[in-house]
């Protein structure tokens, strides 16, 4: 029987209580980036015509935020003949503040040979119809909102086809979430792995029946699935940190083979959250993005070893991995 305990473990309480707070703060930058995903941002649409050109064209734009210009060009075919086989929709647009400062200006030919280099997505139809939608770079607006705005397209053509339609999409209040959705998901995952520790340290760690010198063929089997528990990682991320823990917590005390492998079985998926933190952390930069597949592919080659060594009867240590969880004491 283990003895009593006579005191709160406070780190463990601490690392908890701290865990919990970053999941619940994670939802903060998390929430934010994807309401305004899903909401989207506010555009204003403009007709544009070869013999109607935008001059001084005044808007009013979220202050102080990035916006986008975005070209969409409807074309029909005609009988005239292609002078060149590329649909080409010259244009002009110029945006400056109200105190005539550019903000930007681009001169481009939408023509579908540029179209990956200049960012055209062109469509087919059918039935003679061609549409080109073509985004401009971002610009940043002033700091009372208001732009004016110059477009103009070129009025002669000679593709074989004519602008049955033509529009600027004005979009702003355009967000950079990429930090803030760094920083959530570096919250989440740290919660989980402060979460997840501190609360089975409070739950304590009583020592398993020591078991004979080779385990039987049930502990062996107990054992390979508490290293597999950890492939849940990729249908249920975050969720096989708790079934790990839950299995471990209930089958610990069925001998000490099992409960080894538990706990390493745990303490690795834990150390694959701090590699997944560090790669999050460093995504802004390539490295980041390289690191990532590496560290998914080390979790799951070295999972199934864990798996193969256990139904084996075989101890085993994860490499590269932090001992959160102790052994027990005695």
């Amino acid at each position: 029987m283990n003895p009593p305990r006579t005191h709160l473990n406070r780190t463990a309480l601490f690392a908890a209580v701290a865990g919990f707070a970053s999941l619940l703060g994670s939802c903060a930058p998390l929430g934010s980036a994807a309401w305004h995903t899903w909401r989207g941002s506010p555009s204003r649409v403009l007709p544009l015509a070869a013999d109607a050109p935008l001059s001084g064209m005044p808007l009013a734009l979220t202050a102080a935020r990035h916006a986008r210009v975005a070209l969409v060009v409807a074309l029909k075919a005609t009988d005239t003949p292609a002078a060149k086989p590329a649909h080409a929709v010259p244009v002009t647009i110029k945006i400056s503040d109200a105190l005539g400062q550019g903000l930007m200006n681009e001169s481009r030919d939408t023509h579908a040979a540029s179209a990956h280099r200049a960012g055209a997505n062109i469509t087919q139809a059918g039935g003679g119809h061609l549409t080109l939608h073509y985004d401009f770079p971002k610009f940043m607006a002033p700091a009372d909102g208001r732009i004016l705005i110059d477009a103009q397209l070129a009025a002669e053509r000679n593709d074989g086809t004519r602008v049955e339609k033509a529009e600027l999409i004005v979009t702003d209040d355009i967000g950079d979430y990429a930090v803030g959705v760094n920083f959530g998901v570096f919250m989440l995952l740290a919660g989980w792995i402060a979460a997840v520790v501190g609360g089975l340290t409070l739950l304590g760690n009583p020592s398993p029946p020591s078991g004979a010198q080779r385990p039987a063929a049930d502990q062996r089997g107990a054992a390979m699935r508490g290293h597999l528990l950890g492939l849940l990682a990729y249908p249920l991320p975050l969720v096989h940190l708790l079934v790990l823990a839950l299995w471990w917590v209930r089958g610990r005390g069925r001998s000490a083979f099992v409960e080894e492998h538990g706990r390493e079985a745990l303490n690795f998926q834990l150390s694959i959250l701090v590699y997944l933190l560090i790669a999050f952390a460093l995504s802004l930069v390539l490295i980041g993005i390289l690191m990532l597949p590496l560290v998914l592919l080390f979790q799951a080659v070295m999972t199934i070893e864990g798996a193969v060594q256990a139904r084996a009867g075989h101890r085993f240590r994860y490499p590269l991995t932090f001992r959160f969880l102790r052994a027990p004491a005695g």
